[in-house]
């Protein structure tokens, strides 16, 4: 799933002072101030006098964080040479260390995380064929693991509107597989402007043999098929669009988020 930060609040994030917890915050200050700078030497030799690998800072960021942000790769081997823990969220964005290093595109940092965490192949897979990024796409399939219906996601994307030959050929290779084919008439079917009553609208528009969900002022979004008029967004999770057909007419689709459903009618 890719994170959406913007720059009011990343700026923020970035740029204010961070304030250890813990039993040694001189050091562990010290720790943080060395890992935004990118000074490895100074890094190791606070952990040597004791500071801690994972201690926390301003919204429980660590200094894996700093580091990742800052693309110091050198700082980011040394803290995962002594353990520092990648999968730590902290508690504004509900971001990782990946997360930065994804979003300011520090290639190196990410191979290096996901070294330690493979699990992660699967975000920096579906981000690398999101941006287009074929470097971040090898990186993810170089190491193995994402999961058969991510690499089925990825291909989607990577075939869709905006798509990228490249990575769709790299992921084939890879072994993805196409989703569930749903016949044209049946896409093409779907085609229209919905409304919710609350105000909320969508244009689904159909383009090679695909089918594209687009928010009111927003780009479209890709959707792979999980059965004839059930679908879901190629690029990321947690949304589920079902079709209302009723006498074969197409009446409205049902918006699924989480546990909330909004029912959007058909405008004629």
């Amino acid at each position: 799933m890719r994170r959406l930060l913007t720059p009011l609040l990343l700026l923020f994030l970035v740029t204010t002072p961070a304030l250890a917890q813990g039993t040694s915050p001189s050091l562990n200050d010290q720790m943080w101030e060395a890992a935004r700078k990118g000074d490895a030497a100074a890094v190791t030799a606070l952990l040597d006098k004791g500071a801690d690998v994972n201690a926390k800072f301003r919204y429980g960021a660590t200094a894996l964080f700093k580091a990742a942000e800052r693309g110091n790769i050198e700082v980011v081997k040394v803290l995962l040479a002594r353990g520092v823990d990648v999968k730590v969220r902290d508690t504004f964005y509900g971001a990782t260390a990946m997360t930065w290093a994804l979003d300011n595109k520090h290639t190196e940092v990410v191979r290096a995380i996901l070294a330690k965490d493979p699990e992660s192949a699967n975000d920096v897979l579906m981000t690398g064929a999101r941006e287009n990024n074929l470097e971040l796409v090898r990186v993810a399939l170089d190491v193995g693991g994402a999961k058969a219906e991510t690499l089925t996601a990825a291909l989607v994307v990577a075939t869709g509107a905006e798509g990228n030959a490249e990575i769709a050929e790299a992921l084939k290779k890879a072994g993805a597989k196409p989703p569930l084919e749903v016949d044209a008439a049946t896409l093409q079917s779907y085609v229209g402007k919905y409304k919710s009553d609350q105000g909320m609208e969508v244009a689904v528009t159909y383009k090679n043999n695909q089918l594209f969900a687009t928010p009111a002022g927003q780009g479209p979004i890709a959707f792979i098929a999980v059965d004839t008029v059930t679908f879901k967004p190629a690029a990321f999770d947690g949304i589920v669009v079902t079709f209302k057909v009723a006498d074969g007419k197409v009446t409205g689709f049902d918006l699924k988020q989480g546990p909330n459903t909004t029912l959007l009618k058909r405008v004629e």
